[in-house]
C-alpha cells in the first residue's frame, strides 16, 4: 500500500537522518520514527479520506435513482483509491459485484466478488451462492469456511453454510456449524429453530430470514413474499451485515479508517 510505503519512508528519513545527523541519540531514533510514522500515516489517510466521502456520496444518489450504470463507473473511479487506503479495494469490489449481479451481469459479478474483502460478509456470501447454484458446492462451502471465522456474528453466513452442508447430507457438521455459532449469539430466532431441526434430523427452513435469504436465489420466494416484494427493486448492498430488499439501499460501507 502506497500510504503504508509513504508513512515508513518519511519515519525511516527522519528518525535515522536525526541520528546520522547528531540530532538525537540512538535511543531516541526508535520512539521518534513510532511518532513520525503514525503521524504521517494518519495525514495520508485523513486527506485520503476527505476525497473519498463525496465520491460515495454520490455513488449513494446513484443508487437511490436507480442508476446502476452509472453507481459502476463511479465506483470504478475510486479504484486507484486502493492503492492508497488499506481493504479499500477489496471493498469496493465488493460493492461493485453486488451491483452487477443485481443488473444482470453475472459473469462480470462473479469476477468481482472473488476479488472482494474476507470481511465483506455479504459479498462472500453471495459468492458462494452463486458458485452453490453452479454446481460448485465444495467450492461455495470453502468461501463460506474463511468468510465465517471473519465475519463471526454474521447469523446468515453462517446458517447457509450449514444449509449447504445440509444439503451436501452432512448434518453432522452442519450441526456443528450451528453450534459453534450460538456459542457467539444464542439469542438469534432462525438458528435456534434450525438447530432444533438438524438436531431432530428434519429439514431446515430459511425463511426466518426473509427476502435476505431468498434474494440469494438459492431457493424461489414463497407467493406470499412475492407480493410482499412487488415493487421492490433487487438491490441489497452491505450497510452493517445484510440489510433487507427496499426501492433503494441506505448506503454503502465507509471507507476503513486506516488499519491494515
Amino acid at each position: 500500500m502506497h500510504s503504508v510505503l509513504l508513512s515508513l519512508a518519511a519515519a525511516l528519513l527522519v528518525g535515522l537522518g536525526g541520528l546520522l545527523l547528531d540530532w538525537w541519540a540512538w535511543y531516541w531514533a526508535i520512539p521518534i520514527t513510532l511518532v513520525v510514522l503514525v503521524g504521517v500515516w494518519i495525514v495520508v489517510v485523513r486527506r485520503i479520506s476527505a476525497q473519498l466521502m463525496p465520491a460515495m456520496a454520490r455513488v449513494q444518489q446513484q443508487m437511490q435513482a436507480g442508476h446502476l450504470d452509472g453507481a459502476m463507473q463511479s465506483l470504478e473511479a475510486l479504484q486507484p483509491y486502493g492503492k492508497w487506503m488499506p481493504m479499500l479495494k477489496g471493498q469496493l469490489l465488493a460493492q461493485m459485484g453486488m451491483i452487477a449481479w443485481h443488473g444482470g451481469k453475472k459473469d462480470k459479478a462473479l469476477g468481482l466478488l472473488e476479488g472482494a474483502s474476507l470481511r465483506a460478509g455479504d459479498a462472500r456470501l453471495l459468492l458462494a451462492a452463486i458458485l452453490f447454484k453452479n454446481g460448485d458446492a465444495a467450492r461455495a462451502l470453502s468461501v463460506l469456511q474463511v468468510a465465517a471465522a471473519v465475519n463471526k456474528k454474521h447469523a446468515l453466513l453462517h446458517n447457509t453454510w450449514a444449509w449447504m452442508l445440509h444439503k451436501s447430507e452432512r448434518n453432522d457438521e452442519a450441526q456443528q456449524v450451528l453450534a459453534n455459532f450460538q456459542k457467539r449469539d444464542a439469542t438469534n430466532e432462525p438458528t435456534k429453530d434450525n438447530m432444533l431441526r438438524l438436531q431432530n434430523r428434519t429439514r431446515m427452513t430459511m425463511h426466518g430470514f426473509g427476502v435476505e435469504w431468498f434474494a440469494l436465489g438459492l431457493e424461489p420466494m414463497p407467493a406470499q413474499q412475492m407480493q410482499q416484494a412487488a415493487g421492490m427493486r433487487g438491490m441489497r448492498l452491505p450497510v452493517q451485515g445484510m440489510t433487507q430488499q427496499r426501492r433503494a439501499p441506505k448506503g454503502f460501507r465507509e471507507p476503513p479508517k486506516g488499519r491494515g
